[in-house]
Order: structure tokens, then C-alpha cells, then sequence
């Protein structure tokens, strides 16, 4: 039986940003992904490969910042303090950060009492604090199953396969593919070399 590294994730986000079914999701399917590399392994130890965590501690810091703000300008938060600084710390023991988009549908949103401006807010705190610290991230957007195959895409190789559902009123869909010129992730830096000389 192979000794399988643990790997774990950070899901961040804003409230009502999908947080805990994405992990549930997420859970499952990369279980299905390792059992396909080991189909050997038992379930039990494929489950434990992965560790997703909602409750981050930088995620914790700034949910209590923003809750305790009467303002938005972000001018309440020191990141110089010892907790902010000791929650970079911790962050970067993760071996991937996932950061969800605030595109969920008004259906979801309507179930959360934190107002778009709130979200916004802690989004932009979010994405400020990974990017000064220097902690790789990516960032997840869509919904439903295209935000878990996002998600697989951003943590699994190319190679690993998973199928996800196609949910009932899903349409057939080009598969998802993030062109950004302003990025440094390896993977992305090769599809796009590879999509041109495909095109050349």
C-alpha cells in the first residue's frame, strides 16, 4: 500500500461564497482521483490524502476584522500585528490556496444576511493579503459543478481524470480554460504555449 503524503487545502472566500459544499464536493471527488492512480489503497486512507479546510486562520482574522468594521476602507487592519503576521505563517503551510469568486447564483446569495458591499470587501482583503505575503493562490469561480471542476483543475495533474455530474439544466460547455498573461503557474504557462503552437 503506497504511503500517501497528506496535501491540504485552504478554501477561502466571503460569506455565501460556497465554502463548505465545495469541500464536501471536493472531498469526494479527489478521493475518486487518488483511487484511480491506487486503486489498491482502501477508501478510508484516499479520504485522509486530502485535508480541505473552510476555517483557515487568515480566514478567521479577517472574517473578524470585517465584522467588526462600520466602514470599508480596509484601514482597520494591521498587517504588521503579530496575529496577522502569525496567520500568513500558517497559511503558507498549505499546499494549495483556493480562493472562491463571488459570482454564486442570487438563489444562494439571498440565504446570507452579509451585504454585497461586505463581500466585496472581504474578497478584496482576501486577494491583498495573499498577494503582499507572497502566498500562491488561484482563484474559483462558477458554480456548481463547473466550480468543482475548477478546483479539481487547479489541485490535480492533467493527467488525473475525474467525471462530475452534468446537473439537469446544465448545457454542454467548452472546457474551462484560464488564459492570463499576468500570471507565473507553470500549468497555466504551458497550456497557453501549447494552444499556439497548436495554432500556428
Amino acid at each position: 500500500m503506497t504511503a500517501f503524503k497528506r496535501l491540504t487545502v485552504a478554501l477561502l472566500g466571503a460569506d455565501a461564497s460556497g465554502k463548505k459544499s465545495l469541500a464536501e464536493a471536493l472531498s469526494q471527488a479527489l478521493a475518486a482521483v487518488s483511487a484511480a492512480i491506487e486503486p489498491a489503497t482502501s477508501a478510508a486512507t484516499l479520504q485522509r490524502h486530502w485535508q480541505i479546510t473552510t476555517d483557515a486562520p487568515l480566514q478567521c482574522l479577517l472574517q473578524r476584522v470585517v465584522g467588526a468594521v462600520s466602514h470599508l476602507d480596509g484601514s482597520n487592519l494591521d498587517f504588521e500585528s503579530t496575529d496577522f503576521q502569525t496567520s500568513l505563517r500558517e497559511q503558507r503551510r498549505f499546499d494549495h490556496t483556493l480562493l472562491l469568486g463571488l459570482d454564486l447564483a442570487p438563489t444562494a446569495l439571498a440565504m446570507h444576511s452579509q451585504s454585497a458591499d461586505v463581500r466585496s470587501h472581504m474578497d478584496a482583503l482576501l486577494r491583498r493579503s495573499l498577494a503582499q505575503a507572497g502566498i500562491p493562490f488561484q482563484v474559483i469561480h462558477g458554480e456548481g459543478d463547473e466550480r468543482l471542476r475548477q478546483a479539481l483543475s487547479a489541485l490535480t495533474p492533467p493527467s488525473a481524470e475525474v467525471e462530475t455530474p452534468p446537473s439537469e439544466t446544465s448545457r454542454p460547455r467548452k472546457p474551462w480554460v484560464w488564459a492570463c498573461d499576468k500570471c507565473s503557474d507553470p500549468v497555466c504557462e504551458h497550456r497557453l504555449l501549447s494552444d499556439l503552437l497548436l495554432n500556428r
